[in-house]
């Protein structure tokens, strides 16, 4: 296997800087370059299979997923390196009353993807990267495909096209920039779904949306210590704009930990632009509606029929809490709340919030829930309200439980009671609107080795809402 990935790298490589030197280099020089490349190669990603049911007063329902996500990082020579990664996905992990995993199976040879928007297969991370060491810094560039990397998204699934560049001090600050061209994040794409399926004018779908991204240039800056000179004083804070799209990124991280005991908030704000346009692959999404000739029009109707963004939102996290590796008890207590028009904040549904629970934020709705901009907090006139309880004991080194409280209040738009209550009507004069509802989330979690994880959870709506979620999950880490 090994062989394999080295002679694909080789190819790769070779139509690349190496090419462009060979006919000044030695042969025993190229081939020095080619071994240290494929020396230091590391592997980063993970894999997971997780199966997901719903019970409750809207009906029972199930699901399957597999996913990976693997990059590899070849070795340096002069500083200088490449990575590939892939990203593939079969099924999903939020079922409807409808979901049977019966139904869900693939063909034995491959994926087969077709319309079916979950099922994914193709290159992830593709960059040329470069590093500079000093005495005093160290700074990384990298350029091509790359994830985006900061407290606004997932680093784990989010990517675009540019470059970014870290700068890294002596003193434990590290300053960072990035641009990207076009860009997509794990929220965004759900939306862009819905984006994609929505009829032009002249009435036929335009799908063209689905796979791609948001062409709108992506400018963010940010800066972050960990435990500034020898305190326990750690930050993390960082600005963005989109083109067109969002006026600005702002978010704030600041924690002081105490040996053990710490203390930490975090702000987070976004601004829409007054008249928001989303540049796809096809045509202009503009406020939610798709165009194959570019033309924008329309208006973004999310999961109502509420037609306006929220031009300012904001939303803020304040959490005590204990963790000491040494201990076998951890623990946090906090409080979310919002300000402004709305809570939508970020460009993917969690970024850089540090919360508790299981399935109230990210993990019932994957276009419209959670903290980011396209999502309910996107609508003007919504607020939440959150206050939260997470406790953990490991039982072993091998084995830990643990149990998540979460109330959620405020105008908070969620989208997914109208498949909970079984009452339609009753559905219907919930649906979009602020619901109060209690989670309790119990978990069981099994490490046998460094890399594997599985996890047992369980999560329990009661309040406006009657419903549970539980998932089972074994998961790899490279």
């Amino acid at each position: 296997m090994r062989n394999k990935i080295s002679l694909v790298l080789a190819g790769l490589l070779g139509s690349g800087l190496l090419v462009a030197d060979e006919a000044t280099q030695a042969p025993s020089d190229v081939k020095k370059a080619l071994s240290g490349f494929f020396d230091g190669m590391e592997a980063k990603g993970f894999a997971f299979g997780r199966y997901t049911t719903i019970d409750g007063a809207g009906g029972t329902g199930a699901d399957q997923q597999y996913r990976m996500k693997l990059d590899l990082t070849s070795g340096k020579v002069d500083g200088w390196s490449f990575t590939g990664g892939i990203m593939f996905n079969i099924g999903a992990s939020n079922p409807t009353a409808t979901s049977n995993t019966n139904y869900g199976t693939q063909g034995s040879m491959s994926a087969v993807t077709g319309r079916n928007y979950n099922d994914r297969f193709g290159m992830a991370i593709f960059s040329v990267n470069k590093e500079i060491v000093t005495e005093s810094t160290k700074t990384e560039f990298n350029v091509g495909r790359i994830a985006i990397d900061n407290v606004f998204a997932d680093k784990s699934t989010d990517v675009g096209n540019g470059g970014k560049a870290r700068l890294k001090t002596s003193s434990g600050i590290t300053y960072g920039a990035d641009f990207l061209g076009n860009w997509v994040t794990s929220h965004v794409i759900y939306n862009m779904r819905s984006f994609g399926q929505t009829a032009t004018a002249g009435g036929t779908a335009n799908f063209n949306a689905m796979n791609g991204s948001l062409g709108n240039d992506l400018i963010m800056l940010s800066i972050k210590g960990d435990k500034v000179a020898d305190s326990g004083f750690s930050f993390n804070a960082a600005l963005g704009h989109a083109n067109r799209l969002l006026d600005y990124l702002a978010f704030v991280d600041a924690k002081y930990d105490f040996g053990g005991f710490y203390v930490l908030g975090q702000v987070s704000a976004a601004g829409m632009a007054s008249n928001p346009a989303f540049y796809g692959g096809g045509g202009t999404v503009h406020s939610g509606y798709v165009t194959g000739n570019g033309q924008a029009s329309g208006s973004y109707n999310g999961f109502t029929d509420k037609t306006e963004w929220a031009k300012s939102r904001g939303m803020y996290n304040i959490q005590i809490g204990y963790k000491d590796k040494e201990a076998p008890v951890s623990a946090k207590l906090g409080y979310i709340g919002s300000f402004g028009d709305g809570y939508g904040t970020l460009l993917d549904v969690k970024g850089g919030l540090d919360m508790a629970g299981k399935f109230w934020n990210s993990n019932y709705d994957a276009t419209n829930e959670g903290f980011g901009f396209m999502g309910a907090g996107g609508l003007s006139g919504t607020s939440i309200q959150v206050a939260y309880f997470a406790i953990d004991y490991a039982l072993s080194k091998a084995w830990k439980i643990g149990l998540d409280y979460s109330y959620i209040t405020g105008n908070n738009n969620y989208p997914f009671v109208v498949n909970v209550v079984s009452d339609l009507q009753a559905a219907n004069a919930l649906s979009g609107k602020g619901i109060t509802f209690h989670e309790i989330a119990p978990s069981l979690t099994y490490k046998p080795i460094k890399n594997v994880t599985a996890v047992a959870m369980y999560g329990r709506n009661v309040g406006d809402v009657n419903y549970g979620k539980a998932r089972f999950e074994i998961r790899y880490d490279f």
